[in-house]
């Protein structure tokens, strides 16, 4: 057995202990396998973000999906489509920057070092999705939509059901997010163009 691979072993064990103790929420660690085999693979913390209310309209919603979105590119983890009308959330695989080998080899030392890297990289992640949603809506203020607007469009109240004013928002979704997307109403669903 190798010098590595020795190491590995109570690595991996330390991984599952960390997952264990965070058995009461829907955070995850895990090695996420890839085309390349790494000698020293990426930790990624794996878990759900909630981002439909079902009891709200759907349109002014849809900046929180897309911030969502927005926020996994680069990850290898933006999904291919959305439904948009399940309430599952989004499967999370988000990279953390930490590796395998970074993980301390006392095995206290190495589930706090977890445990913290979790906290951290969620945190992260949910403080991007806050800011690219805000400046979202400071953006489409500009452009004459505030969020009240787009609910009232959303809920299709008298003198805020024009298409043409539903094509202006999606338009000014289009224009501010990077992601491509496409929203296939029939199927309710917003599918990802491109591989991000």
């Amino acid at each position: 057995m190798t010098t590595e691979a020795a190491h590995s072993i109570p690595r991996a064990s330390v991984i599952n202990l960390a997952n264990l103790l965070q058995r009461d929420t829907p955070n995850r660690l895990a090695i996420v396998s890839t085309a390349v085999p790494e000698m020293d693979p990426e930790l990624y913390v794996v878990t759900r973000t909630e981002w439909r209310n079902p009891g709200e309209p759907l349109l002014h919603q849809l900046p929180r999906l897309l911030s969502n979105l927005e926020a996994l590119r680069g990850t290898r983890g933006v999904p291919s489509e959305v439904y948009l009308d399940s309430t599952d959330g989004i499967a999370l695989y988000l990279p953390t920057g930490v590796y395998v080998s970074d993980i301390p080899m006392d095995p206290k030392s190495a589930v706090l070092f977890l445990k913290d890297i979790i906290k951290d990289t969620i945190h992260f992640y949910v403080t991007t999705v806050k800011d690219v949603e805000a400046h979202f809506w400071r953006f489409a203020r500009r452009e004459g939509f505030s969020k009240t607007i787009v609910e009232k469009i959303g809920r299709k109240e008298p003198g805020f059901r024009s298409r043409a004013t539903l094509s202006r928002f999606h338009s000014v979704m289009k224009q501010y997010f990077s992601i491509k997307f496409r929203i296939h109403t029939s199927e309710s669903c917003l599918r990802v163009e491109g591989d991000y």
